[in-house]
């Protein structure tokens, strides 16, 4: 969970540095364009690392030329014209040896977050989450040879193709989170697996089951017809220059502009034992321009099946026009992925999951709690509360009867200006003695954030907080600007001060998990006299909101780092059995080694106990699916 944290808060950041200091906290945030355009739940998506879509290589060539050909150089073998400027040498990303050793999610977290003793930058904030995931799939075409991609094709015509089917969609190999946790090694040996017959992988060198795995991976990729064209250019030429393919969000100028789809589902019920009930109606919407400026052009009904199933036939598309679909079951909206029609194709398939409801709340944590407090003029102090709020659970958890709250939040004794990121006592949340509810669900197998400010006095030298929290918190960390105000707590782990990308200095403070029931207590102190309050609260909350996002950036690098090397010094226990933990740990123990603070031999033992334990996983999960 840790990386979708890391991905949420860089979304926050995006969407407050777009509106800039004319954010408006009172007002509603319009969700992501395109995604929510009604009241539509958020998809799991807006807070998963792994990709929405198919990564798309044709757009990513067009992402690589501009953000990335200057150092790596034209073919990502390292050799790119800044190369000598910056003094150390740049990745070979399209060496096919360290493409066969990397999985996926590895290089996204490296272009995530950058490594600083290679001189790589981060990228978070300059590429969104589908940009990254596309221009990793182009520089991946770039280290595959059109022979080895033309073998592979051949190998798994006759041998794969009867159980995973053409697009490898059958016994499902484009499962974008297992494609992303798998290197092409991994897959290669996968092919030997206890899951296979014996003439699936029967007279296959480890050459061949590599080439094989190069394909599967291919087969992950939209846009798989310009994938050879693709291999063929990082052979014999440089890129096509700039400009020569479509631009982002664009189709391919085949697609008729008036063309028909039919789109397609099943709606299941993601509740263990539960049934979806006949009958249940499914809306399709349809969005134009959902990026900037989202134009409904679709809206459509329909009734599903007795098996779920359901089908729109003659829905009007144009290019890059978004589709999604969503149900309301026991008073809950659902909604699908939003996807975009891929040009080679004349239907859509948008899966619509519903779950149970429920009251129990035992499924919910806070996973992650933020205070951001600076100075409010001489006599305040303005403090900005995240919460990131977790179901793990597979019901969605609702509130005991109508326009009650699902979970209450304390505020401080004597807080004013009270304001939300998202939705206001009109619509959303209702006023309670001490503080506030909120009366939206909590989705199943997902999380929400709770993201609020609030003024507060401070009339004498020291200010003291009693917090309490709706659910038990694994981690609250407090950040202030450095040298402004000070915070001292019983509970509170001074974890330094560290600089975001702007330059400026956050003293940053950790808790240990707080239970349910327990207080936070701290102390909040001025570092500097003779603050004068800016213009209007509404507009220091907003300030405070922005800056907020750039200190979470820093705080999130720091959490990562911490869970990183926690993680490579414990042993595989029955509680070590998350995938994403896993992958953390071999991330940190190869920037150890490569860093000299391992030696040959334990690293190697190490790394090997770690990767056996994630195919374990992986191969357990495969299995379920199956």
């Amino acid at each position: 969970m840790r990386r979708s944290f890391v991905i949420i808060l860089v979304l926050i950041l995006l969407a407050l540095t777009a509106t800039a200091c004319g954010f408006n906290l009172a007002a509603d945030i319009t969700p992501p364009p395109g995604w929510h355009p009604t009241a539509a739940p958020p998809t799991p998506n807006t807070a998963n690392l792994y990709p929405a879509i198919p990564p798309d290589p044709v757009i990513g060539e067009q992402i690589y030329q501009q953000e990335c050909e200057q150092c790596h150089g034209p073919r990502a073998m390292g050799d790119g014209p800044k190369a000598a400027e910056l003094g150390i040498t740049p990745a070979a990303l399209a060496s096919a040896e360290e493409v066969q050793e990397d999985a996926p999610i590895k290089r996204f977290l490296v272009l995530t977050h950058g490594k600083e003793e290679d001189g790589m930058p981060p990228f978070a904030g300059k590429l969104t989450e589908r940009q990254r995931w596309d221009v990793l799939a182009y520089v991946y075409t770039l280290s595959v040879s059109p022979q080895k991609l033309e073998k592979g094709k051949s190998l798994y015509a006759q041998r794969c193709v009867a159980c995973h089917g053409i697009d490898g969609k059958g016994k499902n190999l484009t499962d974008q989170k297992r494609m992303a946790n798998l290197s092409d090694e991994e897959i290669a040996d996968a092919i030997t697996g206890k899951q296979h017959p014996t003439d699936v992988y029967s007279g296959l060198s480890k050459e061949d089951r590599l080439a094989l795995a190069s394909y599967i991976r291919m087969l992950s990729f939209a846009r798989q017809e310009a994938l050879g064209a693709e291999a063929e250019q990082s052979q014999n030429a440089t890129p096509t220059a700039s400009g020569t393919q479509p631009a982002p969000n664009q189709t391919p100028s085949g697609t008729p502009a008036g063309a028909t789809i039919t789109i397609t589902g099943t709606v299941t019920n993601g509740t263990a034992n539960a049934k979806v009930p006949p009958g249940i109606e499914v809306e399709l919407q349809g969005y134009d321009d959902a990026a900037s400026n989202p134009n409904k052009v679709v809206d459509l009904k329909t009734k599903a099946d007795e098996n779920g199933k359901f089908r729109f036939e003659n829905v009007p598309n144009s290019p890059s026009r978004l589709f999604f679909v969503s149900t309301t079951y026991e008073g809950v909206t659902y909604g699908s992925h939003a996807i975009v029609r891929q040009h080679d194709t004349s239907t859509l398939d948008l899966p619509l999951v519903i779950y149970e409801s429920t009251t129990d709340k035992s499924a919910l944590k806070i996973e992650r709690l933020h205070f951001f407090i600076e100075p409010a003029g001489e006599n305040a102090y303005q403090i900005i509360e995240m919460y990131l709020i977790a179901n793990n659970g597979d019901k969605t958890v609702v509130a005991e009867k109508k326009g009650e709250p699902v979970l209450s939040f304390e505020l401080p004794a004597g807080a004013t200006h009270l304001q939300f990121q998202s939705g206001n006592f009109k619509n959303r949340y209702i006023q309670t003695d001490g503080g506030f509810g909120d009366t939206a669900p909590i989705y199943a197998q997902s999380q929400m954030q709770e993201v609020f400010g609030y003024i507060l006095p401070a009339e004498g030298k020291t200010v003291k907080i009693s917090h309490s929290f709706p659910l038990p918190v694994d981690s609250a960390v407090l950040m202030a600007p450095e040298g402004e105000v000070n915070i001292r707590g019983d509970l509170l782990q001074d974890n330094g001060v560290q600089r975001d990308e702007q330059g400026n200095n956050y003293h940053i403070y950790i808790t240990p998990p707080i239970k349910q029931g327990e207080s936070l207590q701290f102390s909040l102190s001025r570092a500097k006299k003779g603050l004068k309050m800016p213009t209007g609260a509404r507009r220091n909350l907003a300030l405070g909101l922005v800056a907020l996002g750039l200190a979470l950036i820093v705080a999130a690098v720091v959490l990562t780092r911490r869970n990183r090397l926690a993680a490579v010094e414990e042993a595989p226990s029955a509680e070590y059995e998350d995938p994403e933990m896993l992958m953390d740990a071999i991330l940190a123990l190869d920037d150890l080694y490569k860093q000299g603070k391992l030696d040959e031999e334990a690293y190697h033992k190490r790394r090997a106990e770690l990767k056996a334990r994630l195919k374990a996983l992986l191969d357990v999960g495969e299995e379920q699916a199956e």
